[in-house]
């Protein structure tokens, strides 16, 4: 009896030991390599040059930040007055003007054709300044009317909540093309962790080491750890490209502008999202896009047993996407909600914000969100039971 009580405390010490030593071994195949090094410096520097390109091209941007600053915050309506009034009647060239121009024109260049039709800042009335948030409903009512019938009570529900005036501060527009590009750097982090997850389980089958870990105590659970390094190394990546940016972008304007909000990215949008929350979702989706990939590609790799041919689906996958979204204008309702739940489209949600879209009832961002999710889970449990068939 006594023996027994020391046996079992021992037993379960050994195994949580195993299994502590088998996450490292996995991690330490996994991630000290050339590959995973190369990539990771990679992706750090492609973000600094990015962003300090973005920066560097506006000279003079000390000066710039600080007239712009005269004005920014909150978008009053007498802000946009004076400022129309001043740059259209007086033509006045003042930089600390120029912002809540920019302001005032998306209400007629995004979505052009739709109510307000000018050409030229000189024929815009004093209406649009002057009633800038009432101009601004009804377009976005205009825009919902064009939805499918079934979603326009959700969207002009969701419009009614967006809080109004809207706030820009001083450097929005560095965000903005820092926006472009993460959806970019996003882009290509997919495409690395699809070659990074192709060769899971395929290169022990080529090898066939595969036939010896089925043999030991720990076989199920070593297929379960190779999921982890993918997940880290997708993560990471992710870290690095959304830090780098924030903290290269944020250096040049103040971090303030992050409480911009997001409607000068896209005035035609619901929520009361801000620059901020804006990186926010765009970085949990692309980790929800990573983890989806992760179980897809892990199948993959395990289904075919070939490295080269598993990393050709995956390539294939990221492909269709790219000519599906960007090639081919998709109408039909089924296409588009296949086209959203391919892992890339994680990369670029934030060019699903705006506009008035939903999904089965569901605000499209959030739809994909979601898509990513379940097929985490569905490819998960695909996963699961084909390696439990196979050991059996």
């Amino acid at each position: 009896m006594e023996l027994y009580f020391y046996l079992v405390p021992l037993l379960q010490h050994l195994t949580i030991e195993g299994g502590r030593q088998m996450i490292y071994e996995e991690l330490k195949r996994r991630f000290f390599t050339r590959y995973v090094f190369l990539s990771i410096i990679g992706v750090l520097l492609l973000t600094c040059v990015l962003n300090l390109s973005i920066v560097s091209i506006n000279e003079n941007l000390h000066e710039l930040i600080k007239e712009e600053s005269i004005y920014a915050g909150e978008m009053t309506e007498d802000k946009l007055w004076l400022a129309l009034e001043k740059v259209r009647d007086e033509k006045s060239d003042d930089i600390k003007y120029k912002p809540l121009i920019a302001f005032i024109s998306r209400l007629v260049y995004s979505y052009p054709g739709i109510l307000y039709n000018e050409d030229k800042l000189t024929k815009f009335p004093d209406y649009y300044a002057k009633n800038f948030y009432e101009c601004w409903k009804k377009k976005s009512t205009a825009l919902i009317e064009k939805i499918p019938k079934n979603n326009q009570r959700k969207a002009l529900k969701e419009l009614n909540k967006v809080k109004t005036p809207f706030y820009q501060y001083e450097g929005y527009y560095l965000w903005i093309e820092g926006f472009n590009m993460l959806k970019v750097l996003y882009l290509i982090i997919i495409f690395m962790v699809t070659f990074f997850a192709a060769s899971t389980y395929s290169d022990s089958m080529e090898d066939g080491s595969m036939e010896i870990i089925y043999t030991t105590v720990f076989g199920k659970k070593i297929m379960g750890i190779r999921l982890i390094p993918i997940i880290i190394y997708g993560l990471l990546l992710t870290l690095i490209a959304t830090l780098c940016t924030v903290i290269i972008l944020g250096s040049a304007t103040g971090f303030k502008t992050l409480k911009s909000s997001l409607k000068i990215f896209a005035l035609f949008s619901i929520g009361n999202f801000t620059l901020g929350s804006g990186i926010l979702l765009m970085f949990v989706s692309e980790l929800l896009g990573v983890l989806s990939l992760t179980t897809i590609m892990a199948w993959v790799s395990y289904k075919t047993a070939n490295t080269s041919f598993a990393t050709s689906i995956g390539i294939g996958i990221n492909i269709l996407y790219i000519i599906m979204a960007l090639f081919i204008k998709i109408s039909r309702k089924f296409c588009k909600l296949m086209s959203n739940a391919l892992p890339l489209a994680s990369s670029q949600i934030i060019n699903e914000v705006s506009g008035f879209h939903f999904d089965m009832g569901i605000w499209r961002p959030y739809s994909v969100m979601i898509s990513m999710v379940l097929e985490f889970c569905f490819f998960g449990i695909l996963l699961y039971c084909k390696i439990h068939k196979n050991k059996n």
